[in-house]
Order: structure tokens, then C-alpha cells, then sequence
């Protein structure tokens, strides 16, 4: 589903043909997340099916036309609706979560923080779970590069529910004004 609002986000800032979709997101989200024309074509030509962008042809001279897409009002719904449908499974998913997150200013406060909220128990959930396995290489004493892999990604896993701690800090106060 993330595809589907990183290309109507892109949409929704100026009217792009297929390939300026794709540089779009880049100069967005950096390299972390992309969009392939495996899923780019399709979507689109669901989006068109639905109502929620029109195509417009432009000709090109010695070249093959150009399809140009328009977020329509239709779009902007749902856009609107895929921001705010999220499950805490959903969330768990990295590129799911930061696309939402990159995004946040087209939320309220209260439901970024419900997304932010959602995130950190799936980040605690797995915290925990490399915890244990931590423990068990530990324990082993078998495999150090192992153990150092384990410790990366326990890092990353507390610096993320730091980062969202912050992030859920500014939008209560920005409640609480």
C-alpha cells in the first residue's frame, strides 16, 4: 500500500509522467525506497481505472507520447483514506511505516501519534525477540560475528524507539498548544 501513497503524494504535488514519478520519490526518500515499473504502470492504470487520476497524451515529435497523470478529486479521497488506514501489522513493515512518516504533514497530530504509538510496540515486540536470541548466542559462545550482528541490529532497534519517542514528544506538544 505504500506505493499507492508515495504515487499520489507525487501526484498530488504536480501532475508527472511515469518516469518523473520515479525521480520524484528518489529526491523525496532518497534511495530507501523506490518504485519499480512493476508496480508503478499497474497502479496507475488502477488509479485511471478508478477515477483518481486522468491521463493526458502529449505528443512528441520523433518520440513516443508522453502519458501524464493529474491527481483528480477523487484522488485526493484516496489518498486521504490510505494515510489514515494503517493495523499494527501494516506498521511493522519498514518501508510501510517511513513512506507514512515522510508524510506526517498530511496528518493530525493525534493520528500520527497513534501510527508512532502502533510502531514502537511492533519495534518492542522485536527488541525483545532479538534480546533472546542475543542471550542464546551469548550463552552458546559459538558464532562472535553473530553476536556482533545481534548487537547491530539491537542498536538500530533502540535507536529507532528513541526516534520515535521524539517524534511522538513533538506532536503532543503541538496538541497540548
Amino acid at each position: 500500500m505504500y506505493s499507492d501513497i508515495l504515487i499520489l503524494m507525487m501526484l498530488r504535488a504536480q501532475p508527472q509522467h511515469g518516469y518523473e514519478l520515479k525521480k520524484s520519490v528518489q529526491r523525496v526518500l532518497g534511495q530507501s525506497i523506490s518504485l519499480n515499473n512493476k508496480v508503478l504502470y499497474p497502479a496507475l492504470r488502477r488509479f485511471e481505472d478508478m477515477g483518481a487520476v486522468l491521463r493526458q497524451v502529449e505528443h512528441q515529435e520523433g518520440k513516443p507520447d508522453r502519458h501524464i497523470y493529474h491527481l483528480t478529486d477523487r484522488g485526493m479521497e484516496v489518498l486521504d483514506a490510505l494515510l489514515r488506514e494503517y493495523t499494527p501489522e501494516s506498521l511493522s513493515d519498514d518501508a510501510e511505516f517511513m513512506v507514512r512518516v515522510a508524510f506526517f504533514e498530511s496528518l493530525e497530530p493525534e493520528v500520527c501519534i497513534d501510527i508512532l504509538t502502533l510502531r514502537a510496540q511492533s519495534v518492542e515486540k522485536h527488541l525483545a525477540h532479538m534480546r533472546a536470541m542475543k542471550l542464546a548466542t551469548d550463552e552458546a559462545d559459538e558464532h562472535p560475528y553473530a553476536r556482533r550482528m545481534l548487537l547491530f541490529q539491537l542498536q538500530q532497534l533502540q535507536n529507532e524507539l528513541t526516534w520515535i519517542d521524539t517524534l511522538k514528544q513533538e506532536f503532543t506538544a503541538r496538541l497540548d498548544h
